[in-house]
């Protein structure tokens, strides 16, 4: 049996909460059978409440010197029976003014969609770096000159990287639906649309390029105007889903960073 109390850091006490958690609580959940108390910080809640809290929590365990209570501070490890009391609770709040990110209801589909999120954003950079290494090839007037077998390999290898960003993207659009949380849905999906597109752009391999003259089955002569034309297009389009889940990103570990890291 599981009781749950909510630091109230105004009057510094804690006072009995059994129906619903918000993103900011600090709650203790007391475990009597085993003489546990769990402390769960909540997301939006501060090292500075959670040191008050604790501290509190310390004073009123004094008061029982026969009982040997146990005070736990809830971190990546959750046993499953005080997990499901935090996601019960958590699935009633009500918000007025309902936050941008309190749209994980579970905690393994929070990490899971940071997990997924960040190769999702990588790897098309990585994509785009391999690319950019066209810029180093030996110039012939005005024109790049690359060997066969390098042309292969350097798209290759960047259409490995795209189809893992693809992979992530499908993840993170499951993860979504799952939560129904309708920004990362449509964020995944222009991911998606846009990863593809560059990938069969990709697969274009030797008709991407108007070879010129001089070109032969072991080498190519290209534009350097068309390699460069090439390259903005490619980052013209990672761009367009690169910068808002970046964003987005950025404001997950803000408001995410003591589950995650």
């Amino acid at each position: 049996m599981l009781k749950t109390y909510i630091f109230d850091e105004s009057n510094k006490n804690w006072i009995e909460e059994r129906l619903s958690l918000l993103y900011h609580d600090l709650c203790a959940l007391l475990d009597e059978e085993r003489n546990i108390i769990y402390i769960w910080n909540g997301p939006k809640s501060s090292q500075e409440r959670l040191k008050k809290g604790y501290e509190q929590l310390k004073n009123l365990v004094s008061n029982y010197p026969n009982i040997d209570f146990q005070i736990s501070i809830l971190n990546k490890k959750v046993p499953d029976y005080v997990q499901i009391r935090l996601d019960k609770m958590l699935s009633e709040i009500k918000y007025d003014d309902k936050k941008k990110f309190d749209k994980f209801s579970r905690f393994i589909t929070l990490r899971l969609y940071f997990i997924f999120l960040l190769p999702a954003l990588i790897f098309p950079l990585i994509s785009f770096l391999n690319l950019s290494t066209s810029l180093t090839w030996r110039k012939t007037g005005y024109n790049f000159e690359v060997s066969s077998g390098l042309y292969d390999n350097w798209l290759s290898i960047s259409l490995l990287f795209i189809i893992l960003t693809i992979i992530s993207f499908v993840i993170i659009l499951i993860l979504g639906i799952v939560e129904i949380e309708y920004k990362i849905i449509t964020y995944s999906i222009i991911g998606l649309i846009v990863s593809s597109g560059i990938a069969i752009y990709l697969q274009q391999g030797i008709f991407l390029f108007l070879f010129q003259d001089g070109s032969t089955a072991s080498i190519y002569y290209i534009k350097q105007s068309d390699i460069l034309l090439f390259l903005v297009i490619i980052v013209f389009g990672i761009a367009i889903y690169e910068i808002p889940n970046l964003v987005e990103l950025i404001n997950f570990i803000i408001v995410f960073r003591k589950f995650i890291l």
